[in-house]
């Protein structure tokens, strides 16, 4: 197994991070749309190179959608959708791996596909997703009419036929407590159904920011998407059919997920860091990460170079709602261990639900190195202690787990992180980054 030992040291320096992995998902997508649409060429500037998002785009290919993939002059690359979808001569078989948003999102893009007799689009994934839920979006698209076997509510899922056409709109109910991604799946085709759909909310939204994302992109793309509130809880959306997405040319943003790390490693070392390519106003759940290091002690300032934050060697707890920032929880976590006091993260049950059970897998990371993490409801509470020491860390297979806790090894020293090559999921040059900051 590899491991990567990190030496303990403070961070400065200027960097600019990768671009956004759910950006990038659900552009890939939508350009796939707007060219099928239009059969003229949709192009994604500046996507996310990662294991996910190449999976979401291999996917697109192998259902039809004509993609090329080109290099400006600076290096940047550009994904283009050339056209109208090709009807594949085989039954597209498609290996989503680990992720979880190609699963979601890629499945209900498959239910709306044409199919010859026979045909069928089979979506599965490793056995880590072959363990998370996908009941909450077989169901309503079943409930539309769509032909699909699964595992008892779980991949591997064929669907034999697509979503019938209607006259009539029609209504489901979904269920995205565990998840936001079944909500974005059905809102991402509902305007290329002949009659749209309307979308019923059953309980409240896990990560909604990242729901709100998927519809911002799709307004953006000449779609028109109706909210629906009732005493401040959104109750419903409607989407009107026969709409058609419109995108030239979108180009992805910094992933305010991936700045969490430099940031929070400025934070926690009492250095300074400035990332350049983020966006002030972003759609992104995660840029809530400057709000929270702030809260812990940290300075930041918006420049014309971009976002610069100094940390302060003087830490406080915080208490905080995680839900629409899941994925920054690990981060957040660790920069808890060195400040003083308790920190509360609220909201943060669906993390039981991703790469790794992220709630334990934290705790146990927190528990090897001498801390003190625990669930006390639906929150989990770190608390400072002294004589915090080395281990090897285990990362799950979770790409999360190798960033954030490579963090602590810049105050402890010993700090071992085993599989650090997972982090290709959404950061390919981690590494290479994080050690030109600590150099």
């Amino acid at each position: 197994m590899e491991h990567y030992h990190v030496q303990p040291a403070s961070v400065r320096g200027h960097l600019a991070v990768p671009t956004s992995k759910s950006l990038t998902h659900r552009a890939l997508i939508i350009a796939a749309f707007a060219a099928n649409a239009s059969a003229k060429a949709a192009r994604v500037h500046n996507p996310l190179r990662s294991d996910d998002t190449t999976l979401t785009l291999e996917a697109l290919r192998r259902m039809g959608y004509p993609i090329t993939v080109h290099e400006n002059s600076n290096g940047v690359e550009v994904v283009e959708f050339a056209g109208k979808r090709i009807l594949p001569s085989n039954s597209p078989r498609i290996d989503i791996h680990h992720s979880g948003t190609s699963a979601r999102l890629l499945t209900a893009v498959a239910a709306i596909q044409p199919l010859t007799p026979g045909q069928f689009i089979e979506i599965d994934g490793s056995e880590r997703m072959r363990q998370r839920p996908m009941q909450e979006l077989i169901h309503p698209l079943s409930a539309l009419g769509a032909e699909l076997t699964h595992e008892n509510g779980f991949l591997p899922i064929r669907i034999a036929a697509p979503l019938p056409d209607s006259e009539n709109q029609a209504s489901v109910r979904v269920d995205a407590s565990k998840s936001s991604q079944f909500l974005s799946a059905l809102l991402l085709i509902a305007p290329l159904l002949k009659a749209g759909l309307r979308i019923e909310i059953q309980g409240a939204i896990a990560s909604q920011s990242y729901s709100d994302m998927t519809i911002a992109q799709m307004r953006d793309a000449g779609v028109e998407v109706k909210e629906w509130r009732e005493n401040g809880m959104i109750t419903h959306y409607t989407i009107a059919g026969g709409q058609s997405y419109q995108m030239p040319n979108y180009t992805v943003e910094g992933d305010y997920s991936s700045a969490s790390y430099p940031l929070a490693a400025a934070t926690i070392t009492g250095g300074s860091v400035t990332i350049t390519n983020l966006r002030q106003n972003s759609p992104q759940g995660d840029r809530a990460i400057v709000d929270i290091l702030q809260a812990f002690g940290a300075e930041a300032k918006w420049t014309l170079e971009g976002l610069t934050l100094t940390g302060n060697k003087s830490l406080r707890g915080v208490d905080w709602d995680m839900n629409s920032s899941p994925d920054i929880v690990p981060t957040v976590a660790v920069v808890a261990m060195f400040a003083e006091g308790r920190s509360i993260f609220r909201n943060i049950e669906h993390l039981r639900y991703k790469e790794s059970d992220r709630i334990q897998a934290v705790i146990e990371n927190i528990e090897r190195l001498g801390g003190k993490a625990l669930v006390e409801g639906n929150a989990l509470v770190v608390e400072s202690v002294k004589g915090l020491h080395g281990a090897s860390i285990p990362t799950f297979d979770d790409h999360r787990m190798a960033m954030s806790f490579a963090l602590a090894g810049l105050k402890i020293s010993g700090v071992v992180i085993e599989n650090p090559s997972c982090v290709a999921k959404s950061y390919p040059d981690f590494w290479r980054d994080f050690g030109q900051l600590c150099g």
